[in-house]
């Protein structure tokens, strides 16, 4: 463990009041959300803590006014049909929600019609009979807990198909039939259908949609509430790990000044606190109408320059002009050059069960106390839209990436079908990244020998080929010896359905033309290592090739079906990675580790300096 004796002393800093933009971009949805906000507004301003947190679907209609309960049981779904119809709505019934407007609208339940979607969601059926021209339909749900509804439309007389025409951008109309998509951004599948719906043409949407009108569950307590006292210390790069480090902490609104003293540990216990440089940080109040409890909340942040390579500090900051300081951490530059060896550990998905998470880290720490840096490959959290569940990641988080520079990338459920706006507000990242997404969703590092590519997978909301151009830039510039990348989704699924196809497309061919050696990946809730691959295929034995991988450190387990080309896997298994690289000899040592301590996967590769220049 890297404890150190307690410090004191310190000096004053006063925070801006600099806001870190992270807009989200126009929804298809907007005026919908609009609403949807006023109406939230208008609960926080009538509704005490306790009546928002308890708000039930049926609790939330009778809050509507009746102009809301209108506007929201039409503003979803807009279509054309051209003939009279009868249409079919079919949602998930998992969850005990039956969207309102149905009755209102004088829907009619078909039981008969129930069909199963991925092999165990129930679908639940109504219908109405509607004339020809434009179908307005409402709201998926009110706790956002329903995925958006599908429509199915049939001929009211005659045998001649209905054309469905849609209105709401982004949705589309395919034709049913078992093992279609019903959704555009989704791997579900049709397991059945009964014969009336098989061939009719269903109106489809995004899965991501599922959240424009939550209500229920909207409203939330974090038991992980922040207090005067500095707390959630990490550490990031938006710079040259040899001669910067971003420090971040937070507190209640009530601090508006924070402090940083910072000072190479060798010169602090020779010339103790005349050695430490202070500093002041700039701070952003991160606010959320959706935490009763903690609705306000200060970022601190100092970006640390010019700093010594290969050169250990300290630092500690204060909230209190520097009466009182937290107990120091320490942390280590890089070196200028490759001469030092160091270790870098890779985690799969965290997500759920974070208090396992944090152990699991934590024995990783012990373990391995000098790891510079942990790369984490997406789905941080579970719902990247609520405060709480980033609050209790950075409760877990933090007594590791205090001392350990945090390298995140972006998952799917970090921004949980919106935009990443708290992912992006909360950690302070290098602005190196493709020009055509927001700062923070791509960047770069090299540590020493090794270039540190991190993309944003998340194709159902940015489109791979914005990063083609940047990520062709980066990997052909760096000369570094090793070269790696981490994203979320992988390319090769470990199980059937869960192909991601499109960025295997659109970034394999780059990574082959860079000889990219290892791209770490999440999502997929598994363990798992292919071969050297390039060009989709096994490398021949001795030839360059990029070795894929899939890891999992939280407690949400996914059933696999490793392909032919899989090195090993493993399910139900919890895990950390530790990579060691060496400069002077070449060589990266990696081991897969699970909860117990013990090595479930290892291999090592090795490459003489200037072997990134040569062509193979």
């Amino acid at each position: 463990m890297r404890l150190i004796s307690n410090l004191i002393m310190g000096l004053m800093l006063v925070c801006s009041g600099a806001v870190f933009a992270a807009d989200a971009p126009e929804s298809v949805h907007v005026k919908l959300e609009e609403r949807v906000s006023v109406i939230i507004d208008r609960m926080s301003d009538e509704l005490t803590p306790a009546e928002r947190i308890a708000l039930t679907p049926e609790s939330v209609v009778e809050f509507l006014s009746a102009d809301e309960r209108q506007y929201l049981g039409t503003a979803f779904s807009h279509f054309r049909l051209d003939r009279d119809a009868v249409i079919y709505v079919a949602f998930d019934s998992s969850y005990g929600e039956t969207p309102f407007w149905l009755v209102d609208q004088g829907f009619t339940r078909r039981g008969a019609l129930d069909f199963i979607v991925d092999e165990e969601d129930p679908y639940h059926v109504w219908s109405k009979a509607v004339p020809a021209g434009e179908v307005r339909l409402g709201v998926p749900s009110l706790s956002g807990e329903l995925k958006p509804y599908l429509v199915f439309a049939a001929p009211a007389s005659g045998r001649e198909a209905v054309a469905i025409t849609p209105l709401t951008p982004g949705a589309d109309v395919q034709t049913a039939r078992i093992g279609g998509l019903p959704f555009i951004d989704d791997n579900d599948y049709f397991n059945t259908l009964p014969k009336a719906l098989v061939g009719l043409p269903v109106l489809r949407s995004f899965e991501s949609w599922e959240l424009v009108s939550r209500f229920v569950g909207y409203f939330r307590e974090t038991r992980y509430p922040s207090s005067a006292r500095p707390d959630h210390l990490q550490l990031t790069w938006q710079g040259d790990p040899a001669t910067t480090a971003t420090v971040q902490w937070r507190t209640d609104d009530s601090v508006e000044q924070g402090l940083l003293w910072v000072a190479p540990k060798a010169d602090f216990f020779s010339r103790g606190v005349k050695s430490a440089t202070r500093k002041k940080s700039q701070s952003s109040v991160l606010r959320t109408r959706q935490v009763v409890n903690d609705p306000a909340v200060r970022l601190h942040r100092v970006a640390l320059q010019g700093l010594k390579p290969a050169t250990d500090y300290l630092y500690a900051v204060s909230t209190d002009n520097g009466k009182r300081w937290t107990e120091p951490r320490e942390f280590r530059t890089a070196a200028a050059t490759p001469s030092e060896p160091f270790s870098f550990v890779y985690l799969g998905d965290p997500q759920n069960g974070l208090d396992r998470w944090g152990q699991l880290i934590r024995q990783a720490d012990f373990d391995f106390p000098h790891a510079r840096f942990y790369m984490i490959a997406g789905d941080l959290i579970d719902h990247g839209q609520e405060q709480d569940n980033w609050d209790q990641f950075f409760h877990e988080g933090s007594s590791v990436f205090d001392r350990s520079m945090v390298v995140p990338a972006l998952g799917n459920h970090d921004s949980h079908g919106g935009h990443p706006t708290l992912y992006l507000k909360q950690f302070a990242l290098p602005d190196n990244g493709s020009s055509k997404l927001d700062p923070g969703r791509t960047y770069h590092v090299t540590y020493q020998d090794l270039l540190v590519v991190v993309m944003d997978s998340n194709y159902h909301l940015v489109e791979p080929e914005l990063q083609v151009d940047w990520l062709d830039r980066v990997l052909g510039e760096s000369d570094a010896r090793w070269k790696v990348v981490i994203y979320h989704h992988p390319f090769y699924a470990s199980r059937e359905g869960r192909d991601n196809k499109s960025i295997r497309d659109t970034w394999g061919p780059i990574f082959d033309k860079h000889n990219v050696d290892i791209a770490f990946q999440g999502h997929d809730h598994a363990y798992m290592r292919t071969v050297p691959m390039r060009g989709n295929e096994p490398v021949a034995q001795g030839e360059q090739g990029t070795i894929y991988l899939v890891a999992v450190s939280g407690t949400k387990m996914y059933e696999q079906e490793l392909p032919e080309f899989a090195a090993f896997g493993a399910v139900n298994t919890r895990t950390y990675q530790v990579i060691d690289v060496d400069p002077l000899s070449g060589s990266l040592k990696y081991r897969a580790i699970d909860g117990e301590g013990t090595v479930i996967d290892q291999f090592s590769l090795r490459k003489p300096a200037g072997a990134a220049q040569v062509k193979r």
